[in-house]
């Protein structure tokens, strides 16, 4: 990948600054078990910032404790964004995860508000990214980025009000790549999807009638591909009786 965004590079820095903490004692994950032995010994004494990436998958391969709690997710998240932000699969299973185990630590309400402020500012200027990259977003990314947060207990409405922020032909254009695969189309809803409020409202969002109608627009304004993204979301919403 190229050069970060610059609001993705501030949020990181904001995030470092924000989760300015020493790392726990433990690592929040089974013992002597899931952990690599020479990863396991060696993941405490290094600086959040210099944490390897295969020592950030390692961690994520590991089950964790029920004695897992804030310190231990919250010490090396900057370094999970600056992995992330650079392309990066934190975990061997998906980065839907990357975010998982902040709700078990009492996300959002048990952290503190500027690290909370943090998570949502890195999660939108991760979308801002991703709405700007090249290659676009192509099948069911859209979907994966969306679970990837919703599943860490992060607030979608700011995201998902980033998408209505987009233009009509923009957003088709976004929702053909990421929902139309050779001339077949389906919403994608990713395996991962499991957390409420999110999971209701992702889906909520794709099958509302809002987005029915500006794709209607959209193909009046002569956007081929909306007719394509109008006729899965119609699809969608009879199937769930809408």
């Amino acid at each position: 990948m190229g050069a970060r965004p610059h609001a993705l590079t501030a949020a990181i820095d904001e995030a470092w600054l924000a989760f300015d903490m020493p790392a726990p004692t433990t690592t929040g994950v089974c013992v002597h078990c899931c952990m690599d032995p020479a990863i396991e010994a060696d993941f405490l004494q290094k600086p959040a910032r210099e944490l390897p990436l295969d020592y950030v998958r390692d961690w994520y391969f590991a089950a964790f404790t029920d004695a897992i709690s804030h310190n231990h997710v919250a010490w090396f998240l900057p370094r999970v964004m600056e992995l992330l932000a650079d392309g990066k699969d934190v975990a061997s299973v998906g980065n839907e995860v990357a975010f998982s185990r902040l709700p078990r630590t009492g996300f959002p309400d048990r952290w503190p508000e500027r690290q909370v402020r943090a998570v949502s500012r890195f999660a939108l200027a991760y979308l801002e990214m991703k709405l700007a990259s090249d290659p676009p977003m192509g099948w069911a990314e859209l979907d994966y980025l969306l679970c990837m947060f919703g599943e860490g207990g992060i607030d979608l409405t700011p995201l998902l009000d980033r998408l209505d922020a987009l233009s009509d032909g923009d957003l088709a254009d976004l929702l053909h790549r990421t929902w139309v695969y050779a001339h077949h189309g389906s919403i994608p809803f990713d395996a991962f999807w499991s957390r409420e409020p999110a999971k209701s409202m992702a889906w909520s969002w794709y099958t509302s009638a809002g987005l029915l109608a500006r794709m209607e627009q959209a193909a009046l304004a002569g956007n081929e591909k909306a007719l394509d993204v109008h006729a899965v979301i119609a699809t969608a919403r009879a199937n769930d009786g809408l």
